[in-house]
This record gives structure tokens, sequence and C-alpha cells, in this order.
């Protein structure tokens, strides 16, 4: 289907528990005064961290929750095998430095071979139902490089108009728009931004056998981090800046803040003086993505399709939920479901959730498999407020705003984290590069005032 129809899985949210055995600093009653503050121990901060250490370059790194990794973590507890409860997908490998640093480190990483097992209700598509729906994932290709092609912008730049209503008429035309509206960029058709989407990069994905969340916890547990430790306001008027957090204020000469623009937007930290308009268009046009995951154990491989194997069932809305069966030969299925659905999902009870799962795979294997279900967890990463949502999603006509997002403020506040990389948003190592790019910055900034 083409480079662009390769799946661009953009799942990200929170660490793992060993991140904790790192050695961290504590914050005092009194003022610390490092040459940089950054705001945020996600893999932006830890990569900013890292930068600026090997620059010579002095830091103090404050995180608001009590572990490192942010939007990415592994959970090993709630089914007694790894359970990555965002950021699963290694993506972009030939861009992903953390493969590398994956195999380095002794981490079982294999290829994600994009297995796909389709469903019309309780029976699997046949071949003529195969070639239409290959016939759909190319015309989904066409209309949205038509829409990008054609300069379409304002509210004219959302898929559910670059797609027109005939092709979700189309008997997978829901499915498809699920795979790369719901499913991927975590918003309903109307709501994500065709030019966004273009102007991203895909590529091959990887899957870790211990967890996308391991690597990141490995990746940081050297780097010094103040936990627990909640930034409330930046006053970045004259010289250098003042961070003020829970555990005191922080004076330094330039600070870099990686927290997601979910964050930004609800108004966790307040600035003094209030961020420019268009900072503040930029917040606003950039959305944060809701997706969650449903994750189901049985007894075995109830799909029988084998480790890794993607299963869709024909849709006739965006509702539904996508599911990646057999997780590395673990019996654990990953529901996963995005948007307005994911949103009202969150409202519920945990059981609700876990239950509309579940049902998704009984319409496809029937009410007995409910015999082979060891138990089930549901993610509510909007209700987070470390994160707010999964991942960043420009609005209709918005993509633009990424650029204004990470433009430095007065010479010295540097915005980072995935929503401001040019083609990786929504992506760890989109984090990871933006953290990079925001420490050279700002160790060029403190060379050129010292």
């Amino acid at each position: 289907m083409g480079q662009k129809l390769q799946q661009h899985r953009r799942f990200l949210l929170k660490a793992i528990t060993a991140a904790m055995l790192a050695p961290r600093i504590v914050l005092g009653s009194g003022v610390t005064n490092p040459e940089v503050v950054i705001i945020g121990a996600g893999v932006a901060g830890l990569a900013a961290a890292k930068t600026l250490r090997d620059k010579g370059i002095s830091f103090v790194l404050v995180e608001a929750n009590f572990r490192i990794g942010g939007r990415v973590y592994t959970d090993n507890d709630i089914f007694g095998v790894p359970f990555d409860t965002h950021a699963h997908w290694m993506m972009i490998s030939r861009k992903n430095p953390l493969i590398d640093y994956a195999k380095d480190n002794g981490f079982n990483i294999y290829r994600d071979l994009d297995k796909r097992k389709y469903f019309v209700g309780d029976r699997e598509a046949t071949k003529d139902e195969l070639a239409d729906l290959r016939g759909s994932y190319q015309a989904f290709n066409k209309k949205i490089k038509n829409s990008v092609y054609s300069g379409a912008s304002g509210d004219d730049d959302n898929a559910r108009t670059a797609l027109g209503e005939d092709f979700f008429n189309s008997p997978w035309g829901y499915t498809v728009a699920s795979d790369y509206g719901v499913w991927n960029m975590a918003e309903n058709s109307k709501d994500w931004s065709p030019t966004d989407w273009w102007n991203s990069i895909g590529g091959d994905n990887w899957f870790c056998a211990e967890g996308y969340g391991s690597v990141v916890a490995h990746y940081g547990q050297d780097v010094p981090v103040a936990l627990g430790t909640a930034v409330t306001e930046i006053n970045w008027q004259g010289d250098g800046v003042k961070v003020v957090t829970s555990a005191g204020t922080i004076n330094a000469k330039a600070a870099i803040l990686t927290v997601s623009v979910g964050v930004l937007a609800a108004g966790h930290i307040k600035f003094t003086p209030q961020l420019p308009v268009e900072k503040q268009e930029a917040i606003d046009g950039i959305d944060m993505a809701v997706m969650n995951y449903i994750g189901l154990h049985f007894t075995d491989d109830v799909f029988n399709f084998g480790a890794d194997t993607y299963v869709y069932q024909q849709q006739h809305d965006e509702n539904g939920v996508g599911y990646l069966a057999n997780l590395n030969n673990t019996n654990l299925v990953y529901g996963y479901v995005g948007g307005d659905q994911a949103k009202a999902l969150e409202n519920v009870s945990m059981d609700t959730a876990i239950t509309y799962g579940l049902d998704g795979v009984k319409s496809m294997l029937g009410n007995d498999i409910e015999k082979k279900f060891i138990k089930g967890h549901a993610t509510a990463c909007g209700k987070i407020p470390f994160y707010e949502g999964a991942y960043s999603a420009a609005k209709p006509g918005k993509q633009p705003m990424r650029a204004v997002l990470r433009e430095t403020l007065a010479d010295k506040v540097f915005f980072s984290g995935e929503a401001t990389h040019r083609t990786q948003w929504a992506s760890v190592n989109g984090g990871l590069y933006s953290g990079r790019d925001s420490a050279v910055q700002a160790a060029t900034y403190i060379r050129r005032i010292s």
C-alpha cells in the first residue's frame, strides 16, 4: 500500500518501575542556581539532560510525577507480563536511536511484520472483500494526497471533508478511516488535519518484548531528576528565568520546557508575563489527542493467528476497537480506541471499558471465548494531569502551529517535546530528537551570554 500507508503507530504514554532505582536529586527549601532548568523527565527531558551533561552545562531536571519516562511506561504487575500503557510501537526504525540503544543494551526487540486479519462480522473477510479493502486503502491515500496538494486550509483541512461521504458509505470506508484516524491519529476524521498527517514520515516499526517503557527507563537511569516536583510558574521577565516548583524556586539562565501541549493548554503552569498571543494560539491549535488501550489477557492465543497480529473487524462508524493480538506470545490482546469514543470510555467505569473491548472480540469469535478470559485493564490518558492525553495532533488548518510552538521565547525558554518536532511528532523518537535539539540551542545560548 506504499510507504505513506504503512502504520505510523503514534502511541505514546508512561515509563517503568525500575526507573525509580536510578539516583535522584532532591531540591531543598533554598534556591538552586543551575545554568538550565529542564521541566519534565519524559524522553525529551532525559535527552536534553544527557546532551547538556555532554556539553558541560549545569542543569536541574524536575518532574511532577514520581517516576521518569513521561508518556512511555511499561507495567509488569497488571498482567504479569510487560504491558505498555502506551508507546508500544518503536516507530520509524531508520530514525529511531532507541532501537539501536535497546539492541546495544540487551533488550529483545524484533520487527513488526504488520500481519493483518480482517473480519466481516463473525467471519474472516473473503478474497473478494479483501480486494475491495485494498481499493479503499488506495482511495484513502489518493484523497488525502489530493486534499493536501489542492491546498485545503482552515476548517476544510480535515479528513472527513477530504475523504468525502461516498468514501464512508463504501463497505470498508469506516474501517480504513479508523485505521488511520481514531486508531492512529487518535482523532475522529472531522478533527484531524491531512496536511499534518502528510507532513510526517513513516517507516518500519519494531517491538520490544520487555516493553518500550523499559527501554526509556534504562535510557534515563543515570540522569539525576528531582521527582515529585511540580512546576507551577515560569517567570521569564528580566534576566534569566525563575521556575517556581512545589519544592522551591529555581533560578537559571534558561529553561527547556518538555511538558505535553495538553499540560500547557490546561494551564497547569503559569507564565509571567503571559505567553505571547501567537504562542497561545499555537498551543490551542495543536490538540492533545486521546488514545487508550484495553488490555485483555486470555489463557491462550484466542484468535490463533500467531504473535503480534492486527485484527480488524469491518467498521460502520468510528467508535470501534482495533486489536493487536497475542502480544509477543503472551496471550495478551491490545484493544485500542481513540478520539471521541476514547474520551467517552474515560467517563465510565473500568469494568465497562473492559467489557466494551471484550465484546468486540466476542462479536468476532463468539461468546464462548469469555471462558478463556483472565482479566482486563483499561487506560485513561486524558484523565492523567501529567499528560492530559496521549500525543499531539494538529487541528484542521493548524499544522503550521507546530513551528510556532517550537519557537524559543525571549532567547531563553525553549519549547520541546514530540509536539514540536517537524516530522516525527506523536512519537517517542520525535520527543527524543526535540529534547536533544533544544539542549543544543540552550547550550549555545549559555555560552553566548557567559
